[in-house]
């Protein structure tokens, strides 16, 4: 991402925005409430514009072979599309990752079935496979939800929020997930209000605040001193040999 910026209406909420992710890494994106980090997701996929700059993702022009783009992209929207008054089993929602990404005429075959079974696998929900989708609880579904994004084998993998308001056990499952998608070389960019439970498993922090603030290696980002200008009542404080980041603005 070079120089880009974007308005929504008359409010630029993006602006000079660069930065590179030159390998496969997990890179977490932090920043205050209208800071822009949802809209930095939908550039990403090509579903926003800018109005200067240019975007990249593994090559391509997301704007012009966004469909292409998104055959190897998968992406879990803070607010999702599924309907909870409609009566759909887990394994249906599954599948839908991976039909979306298919030509007409679109049908499931043996191999979607055991990719959309694995991916409930890795994320602790395979025993759900017949279960009602709108019966589960919250965390539950966020993580049907991001099985739905891995069944098609994505090479990059864009979360917005998905550990707001999960569970321990959730949040452990994902946190298993994410070591187990950096071990198999997947690029994952993950948007978060805040700095923890995902820090120590990050490879570079961006912090945005409509541009970018500071983009690197955690230990260089978790610093009082640099995040003061975003966080004025930020701490920093070592427990158990990490580095853990306290903000006095939780909604931050």
């Amino acid at each position: 991402m070079k120089d880009v910026s974007v308005k929504l209406g008359e409010r630029i909420v993006l602006d000079d925005v660069s930065f590179e992710v030159e390998k496969p890494l997990l890179i977490m994106v932090v920043g205050p409430n209208g800071a822009g980090k949802t809209t930095l997701m939908k550039l990403l996929l090509g579903m926003v514009k800018p109005f200067k700059g240019s975007v990249k993702v593994l090559g391509l022009n997301p704007f012009i072979e966004s469909l292409k783009l998104r055959m190897l992209v998968g992406y879990v929207p803070q607010k999702d599309r599924v309907s909870y008054e409609v009566p759909l089993k887990v394994s249906e929602v599954v599948l839908m990752g991976i039909l979306l990404r298919k030509r007409f005429p679109r049908a499931v075959s043996r191999e979607d079935v055991e990719s959309a079974k694995k991916a409930l696998e890795y994320l602790g929900m395979r025993d759900y496979w017949d279960s009602q989708f709108n019966e589960l609880s919250g965390g539950q579904q966020r993580r049907v939800l991001i099985a739905r994004a891995l069944a098609s084998n994505p090479t990059i993998l864009l979360l917005d929020e998905v550990f707001a308001g999960l569970d321990a056990e959730s949040q452990e499952k994902l946190l298993d997930v994410f070591r187990m998608l950096k071990k198999n070389g997947r690029t994952i960019v993950l948007v978060e209000h805040e700095f923890d439970p995902v820090m120590e498993l990050a490879d570079r922090v961006l912090v945005l605040n409509r541009t970018v603030c500071v983009y690197g290696e955690p230990s260089n980002v978790l610093n009082e001193d640099v995040l003061k200008t975003i966080y004025p009542c930020v701490k920093t404080v070592e427990k158990e040999g990490r580095r853990m980041v306290i903000l006095g603005d939780r909604h931050a």
